[in-house]
């Protein structure tokens, strides 16, 4: 299993998650963008790096549908081409048929997690060598640690407050890699599959909003940093028990469906 794990892993780490870190850095600048481009050249202290990542939290197009697709960049298609190449059967002979699909499995979701988290707290990183962490503002009105967007540990807490949108991002990028990689199963272009979270994303919005789901109990909503239960601790922890168990479900399913599919053939030819 080690020796499977550090093939796949290898694979995984190629120029395609450099991109994607990279990408994840822009999907949330590029939901301030004007604000962005004007406080780095008038210098202005009003500006802060909360500003710019609650901002994208609460009103983020870029975040919220396209972000996801950079989670599934670096190996979400993997099986995909691989079927393509008319290689699983050679692989699944050499490394096991179980072996193979929870391997990819688990290497899919931790780079996806990894690529969001990467990219999360890089930007943080970066913005705080031209702005501080919170302003006047947001010191003047985090009263408690009940206050959306995790307001209180960006101002009390900074480092907690980067290590708590890590984790967030990090369960996000895990479960829409995941989802990608789990539709492989059914669909064979890679683009597809690349975009799946967008679609996705945009799904679960609309029915979110068709049938009034309060946003305190929208997983994608608090991993998203928009929704605070109780405190930022709490959140996190509730995020990470739901999301530990949708990812494990989702996992077990990936590695049955594609048994099947490797016991009757399905696999082993492109389409």
């Amino acid at each position: 299993m080690k020796r499977v794990f550090i093939n796949e892993w290898k694979r995984a780490i190629n120029i395609s998650a450099v991109i994607a870190i990279i990408g994840v850095m822009f999907c949330i600048c590029f939901d301030s963008w004007n604000d962005l481009i004007g406080a780095i050249q008038s210098g202005n202290t009003v500006w802060c790096v909360y500003y710019f990542t609650s901002n994208s939290a609460f009103g983020g197009m870029c975040r919220k549908y396209i972000l996801p697709v950079f989670a599934t960049l670096p190996f979400a298609a993997s099986f995909c081409e691989e079927r393509k190449s008319r290689a699983v059967a050679y692989i699944v002979s050499r490394e096991g048929m179980r072996r193979y699909s929870v391997v990819k499995y688990i290497v899919n979701i931790l780079m996806g997690g990894l690529v969001v988290a990467f990219g999360t707290v890089l930007l943080i990183l970066f913005l705080r060598t031209r702005f501080p962490m919170t302003s006047d503002y947001y010191e003047a009105s985090a009263a408690d640690t009940t206050d959306l967007f995790h307001k209180w540990l960006a101002v009390h807490s900074p480092v907690r407050y980067c290590m708590t949108e890590a984790a967030l991002g990090f369960m996000r990028g895990m479960i829409w890699a995941g989802v990608s990689l789990f539709a492989s199963l059914y669909l064979t272009d890679r683009l597809v599959i690349t975009m799946f979270p967008f679609f996705g994303s945009y799904v679960i919005v609309r029915i979110s909003q068709m049938l009034s789901i309060d946003d305190k109990w929208r997983l994608d909503q608090i991993l998203i940093g928009r929704t605070v239960i109780k405190d930022s601790g709490y959140t996190v922890m509730i995020a990470a028990i739901v999301s530990g168990v949708l990812v494990f479900l989702m996992g077990c399913v990936f590695t049955r469906k594609m048994a099947r599919g490797l016991n009757d053939g399905m696999f082993y030819e492109s389409k």
